[in-house]
C-alpha cells in the first residue's frame, strides 16, 4: 500500500487528466470470488485482483504472487476463498540479511542444492525457503479440496522460482487481468 501522501498526489494527477478515476478495491464477493477474510478490506486489492484473474481462468487454483512479499492464496472452483499466507520474497530476504549484515551480498549468486559459495548459498535458501512454502502450501491446498489445484505463479520476482517449480504456470500479468474483471464487473453499461 502507497503512503497516503503519495496516494492523494497520484489521485490528484489523475482527475486532472481524465474525466472518470476509479480506485480498485477489495470487496467480499465479485465476479464469483467471495473472500475469506471476515475483513475483506484487511485482503491486499493486489491479491484480491488476482484472484480475480485466476477465477477467471477457472477451476481450483493456488495463486502465488512474488514480489516484494510472497503471496500465496488458495481459490476453489467455486469461487471460495481460503485465505493464504504472506512471507518476505526471496529479493526482501536478501536485503534484510544485507541489511544486518553488510558482508552479505543483497545480490548474486546462482543456485544449488549444497553451495559451497556464500552468494550461491544466499540465492539457493532464499529461493529455497519460498519453494518450500509453495510447495507446502499445495500439499495442503490439496489435502483441504481433496484434488490437485493448478498453480499460478505472478509478479516480478516470479521467473527465478519456476525452474523449481514445473508444473506452475507463469502468469505475469494476472493482476491486470483481475483488475479487468473488476472493471467490467463495475462497468455501469454491464448493469
Amino acid at each position: 500500500m502507497a503512503a497516503p501522501a503519495l496516494t492523494s498526489q497520484v489521485l490528484a494527477l489523475l482527475h486532472e487528466r481524465f474525466e472518470e478515476v476509479h480506485i480498485a478495491r477489495t470487496l467480499a464477493a465479485c465476479a464469483g470470488v467471495r473472500v475469506a477474510y471476515p475483513q475483506p478490506q484487511r485482503l491486499g486489492v493486489d491479491r484480491f485482483l488476482a484472484l480475480l484473474g485466476a477465477r477467471a481462468a477457472g477451476g481450483d487454483v493456488l495463486v502465488v504472487g512474488v514480489g516484494t512479499a510472497l503471496t500465496i492464496d488458495l481459490l476453489d472452483a467455486a469461487g471460495q476463498h481460503h485465505g493464504g499466507r504472506i512471507a518476505a520474497s526471496p529479493t526482501l530476504m536478501r536485503q534484510a540479511l544485507h541489511q544486518r549484515a553488510v558482508q552479505l551480498s543483497p545480490a548474486g549468486g546462482r543456485y544449488v542444492e549444497f553451495a559451497d559459495d556464500t552468494d550461491d548459498a544466499l540465492v539457493s535458501g532464499c529461493d529455497g525457503a519460498a519453494v518450500a512454502l509453495v510447495e507446502r502450501s499445495l500439499r495442503e491446498a490439496a489435502q483441504r479440496l481433496g484434488r490437485i489445484p493448478a498453480l499460478l505463479v505472478h509478479g516480478g520476482g516470479a521467473e527465478p522460482l519456476l525452474p523449481w517449480l514445473p508444473q506452475a504456470a507463469p502468469r505475469p500479468a494476472l493482476v491486470l487481468e483481475g483488475l479487468a474483471v473488476w472493471a467490467r464487473a463495475h462497468d455501469p453499461a454491464n448493469s
